[in-house]
C-alpha cells in the first residue's frame, strides 16, 4: 500500500472525467441562461434593489457593470459565449478563470440563487488549480505529455477540497433529513411531489406519490446520498461508483422534478470528484507518457501530442 505522498506524486488529474464535469457545471449554468429572462433572473422584490444584485463585493460581478437592457444583453452574451467554449473543451487552462468568473457573476448577482448556482462557484474556483497546469487543446483528450512538477502538489490539494466539497455538501443534507420526522417516516417525498412550485408533474404525482413508492423513494434518497458519501473516500474506482449513484440520484430528481440546471451541478460536483487517476489504479502511467513524450521529442515531432 503507498503512502499519501506516494499517492499524491502520481496524482494525473487531467481526465475525461474532469472535461465531462467542466462541461456539465457549464449546461447547468448555459440552461439558466437560455430560459431564464431577465425578468425572472433579476425581479423585483419588496425592498430590494431593482435589477441584479451589486451590494459588497457582489459589485465585482460582470452583471454589475452597468444595469441598463443593452448592457445586460451583452452581459448574457458573453456569458454564454464563454459557457460554450468551456462546454467544447478548449482550451482548460485558458478557459477555466473566465468560467469561474461568470459562474461567480452569475449565482452572486440573481436574486434567488438556488443550492446549485452556490455549488457552481465553488467549484469552478476549486477547478482552476486543476486545470491551469492542463496543456491540452481539448479536455476530451488524454493527455500526452507529463504534468510540470509543480502542478502536481497544486492539483492534488485541488482535487481533496473538492472531495471533501462533496463530503460536505452530501454530509449535511443526510443530517437534515434525518433529523426530521417526515424523512424518518418515510412521508416526506409526500410533500415534496405535492409542492406548488418544485413539485412532480401531475401526471407523475399518482404513480410516484403512493403507499409503496412514497417511503422507498424517502429512504432511498437518504441511502443514496449516504453511500455518495462513503464512495469519495475510496479510490478512484470507488468514487466512479459513487459517481453513478449521483446520476441515479439527481437523474431522477430532474425526471421527477424538472430541478435540471441543480441536477447537472451536483453531477458535476461528484464527477470532478471521482476524476484523476495514478499509475497504482492501472490507469495512466505518469513514467509511460514521459517516455512517450520524450520518444516524440527525438522523433522530430509530435505523433499524438498536440501543439500549440
Amino acid at each position: 500500500m503507498r503512502t499519501p505522498v506516494a499517492r499524491a506524486l502520481a496524482f494525473e488529474p487531467r481526465t475525461i472525467t474532469l472535461g465531462a464535469a467542466r462541461s456539465l457545471v457549464a449546461l447547468a449554468e448555459l440552461s439558466v441562461l437560455v430560459f431564464t429572462s431577465d425578468a425572472d433572473l433579476f425581479p423585483a422584490v419588496p425592498n430590494g434593489p431593482t435589477g441584479p444584485r451589486c451590494d459588497g463585493l457582489r459589485t465585482l460581478s460582470l452583471w454589475c457593470v452597468s444595469s441598463s437592457p443593452v448592457a445586460l444583453t451583452i452581459f448574457r452574451v458573453v456569458t454564454i459565449a464563454v459557457l460554450a467554449l468551456v462546454i467544447s473543451g478548449y482550451r482548460p487552462r485558458w478557459t477555466c478563470i473566465p468560467h469561474w468568473y461568470v459562474t461567480f457573476s452569475l449565482a452572486v448577482a440573481i436574486h434567488v440563487p438556488n443550492g446549485g448556482e452556490n455549488v457552481a462557484r465553488i467549484l469552478t474556483l476549486l477547478l482552476i488549480p486543476l486545470c491551469l497546469g492542463d496543456d491540452r487543446i481539448w479536455h476530451w483528450r488524454r493527455p500526452a505529455t507529463p504534468l510540470p512538477a509543480w502542478w502536481i502538489g497544486t492539483s492534488y490539494t485541488a482535487h481533496l477540497v473538492i472531495r471533501l466539497q462533496v463530503v460536505i455538501v452530501y454530509g449535511q443534507a443526510v443530517w437534515l433529513k434525518l433529523v426530521e420526522p417526515e424523512w424518518r417516516d418515510g412521508s416526506a417525498m409526500h410533500f415534496v411531489l405535492q409542492d406548488a412550485y418544485f413539485g412532480a408533474a401531475p401526471e407523475l404525482v399518482p404513480f410516484l406519490d403512493s403507499g409503496v413508492l412514497t417511503p422507498a423513494i424517502t429512504w432511498g434518497t437518504i441511502l443514496l446520498e449516504s453511500a455518495i458519501v462513503v464512495c469519495v473516500f475510496g479510490n478512484s474506482a470507488v468514487r466512479r461508483v459513487g459517481l453513478a449513484l449521483a446520476v441515479v440520484l439527481h437523474g431522477g430528481i430532474i425526471l421527477a422534478l424538472g430541478l435540471a440546471s441543480f441536477g447537472l451541478v451536483m453531477i458535476s460536483l461528484v464527477a470532478a470528484a471521482s476524476s484523476g487517476r495514478s499509475e497504482h489504479s492501472g490507469e495512466l502511467d505518469r513514467a509511460q507518457v514521459t517516455m512517450q513524450w520524450a520518444e516524440e521529442e527525438r522523433d522530430g515531432g509530435p505523433t499524438t501530442r498536440e501543439t500549440e
